[in-house]
Order: C-alpha cells, then structure tokens, then sequence
C-alpha cells in the first residue's frame, strides 16, 4: 500500500520551491514553509478558479488556457517534473521497459504530455516554480 504522505513535501533551494504531487492547495497553505507570496497568490487569484482542496496537480490538469491560474503558472515559470515508460528493444531482441525522466514548462507540459497523465501512461513527480518570477510577481 502506498503511503501518500511520502508526496506530500515543500523543498527549496537557491532558485527554485518544489511541491510534491498530493499536496492540496490547503495543505500548502498550513505549511509555515511555503513562501508567503506564493501563499497570497492562491489566496488571491488561484482560489477563485479552483477549491482549495483540490490537489495542485489535479489543477494543473483541469485548468483551462484562458483561466488566470493559466496566465499565473506562466508567470511563476511552472515546471512539471515527470515520468512515463516506452517499450526498447534489446540487441537480443527482447522488449524491455525504458523509464523516460522529463522536466518541462507549464506550456510544453500542457501542449505535449498532459494527455499521457489523464489516460495513465504518464505520472507527475512533482512541480516547481521559479523563486525569481515568485519575486517579480505583484500582488
């Protein structure tokens, strides 16, 4: 059984906040570790599109292009870390299962992979966004 307090994270580093792929909104609005602007921006805008109890991930599947959440993932320079499998063929032959590791943009993510995670083929590791764009942003 899968423990899914395991994808339930905030971790930060020089330039970026990685948030885990369970995490609601809610949740990463209790956390005393998620940058207060970050936590102003959901109050304020991204909770008029969405609840707050819906996982950020669940979001970043639903949003439609020309909602603001959209414009404000943009903005923040959202990256979607990922992962999916494809069939190799071996040099004897036999298929054997390749895990491919993919980081890309909210945009690229939206356009390309998006479909692979609603029909199953892909999962989401975990989000980020740019701490630089968090500071350029106004409230």
């Amino acid at each position: 059984m899968e423990n899914n307090d395991d994808f339930k994270y905030v971790i930060q580093d020089t330039g970026h906040v990685y948030f885990g792929k369970e995490l609601t909104y809610q949740e990463i609005l209790d956390k005393e570790d998620v940058p207060f602007k970050f936590k102003a921006i959901i109050s304020a805008y991204v909770s008029k599109d969405t609840t707050v109890d819906v996982k950020l991930t669940d979001h970043i599947m639903t949003v439609h292009k020309d909602a603001f959440s959209y414009r404000i993932f943009q903005q923040l320079k959202m990256q979607i870390r990922f992962f999916y499998s494809v069939d190799k063929k071996s040099l004897s032959g036999k298929i054997k299962k390749k895990w491919i590791h993919k980081v890309c943009s909210f945009d690229e993510f939206q356009k390309q992979y998006a479909s692979l995670v609603m029909e199953g083929k892909a999962q989401i590791e975990d989000v980020s966004i740019s701490k630089l764009a968090l500071m350029a942003i106004s409230i």
